[in-house]
């Protein structure tokens, strides 16, 4: 499989001087020159352009408090101008997949080839508020990081509260996603918690 996926994708990659095919896989664009031979361009099937799912956007589980704190930082994704005309605001909503490979150009295509049932922890549930719900917003002029999170029940510890291991992943998500934008890819070297107080599940936190 590995091999013949990278003979596949190295297709994508270049153009080649090939003679017209036309296969289920792909579509070819032909250029004829009186001057040149027939020049044949590989073109990308649509599921490679195809965006993911974005886990960041409202969903019928999320409370009165977690879509009025997504509506508040949301609206400030976008400022209007003198002129009546919108453009980019301080905060910017960011995108969340259930896979990391999913933010590269193609990802969602080439997700179904390496290990395609890989999920992030933190978004493998299919049912809506089962888990982790939550949206993050970043300020780069501020150079903040917010995040708005709902509990799941299945993220219970202590009898009606969240488990500390899944605080400790909210944070972790939140600091390493914080640091991504303002620097390159991280990853965290440790985490030391000290808990204030426990959180009900189905809450909603701010931070």
């Amino acid at each position: 499989m590995a091999r013949s996926l990278g003979t596949f994708l190295k297709g994508f990659q270049k153009l080649t001087f090939l003679p017209v095919v036309r296969t289920h896989l792909s579509q070819t664009l032909t250029c004829i020159s009186p001057r040149s031979p027939v020049r044949t361009m590989v073109a990308l099937p649509l599921p490679f352009f195809t965006k993911p799912r974005d886990f960041s956007l409202p969903n019928s589980s999320w409370g009165p408090e977690m879509l009025r704190l997504y509506e508040h930082y949301n609206s400030l994704t976008e400022v209007e101008t003198l002129g009546g005309e919108k453009q980019e605001g301080p905060w910017q909503r960011l995108p969340s997949y259930n896979r990391s490979l999913k933010y590269a150009t193609g990802g969602l295509y080439l997700s179904k080839f390496i290990q395609s049932k890989a999920r992030l922890f933190t978004r493998n549930m299919r049912n809506p508020g089962a888990a982790f719900e939550y949206v993050i917003f970043f300020n780069k002029e501020k150079q903040r990081c917010v995040c708005i999170f709902q509990a799941g029940h299945l993220l219970e510890g202590p009898p009606g509260c969240v488990h500390g291991g899944a605080i400790a992943t909210m944070i972790d998500t939140v600091t390493g996603t914080h640091a991504s934008q303002l620097y390159e890819a991280v990853m965290t070297a440790n985490l030391n918690i000290n808990y204030r107080s426990p959180i009900p599940l189905g809450s909603t936190v701010f931070d």
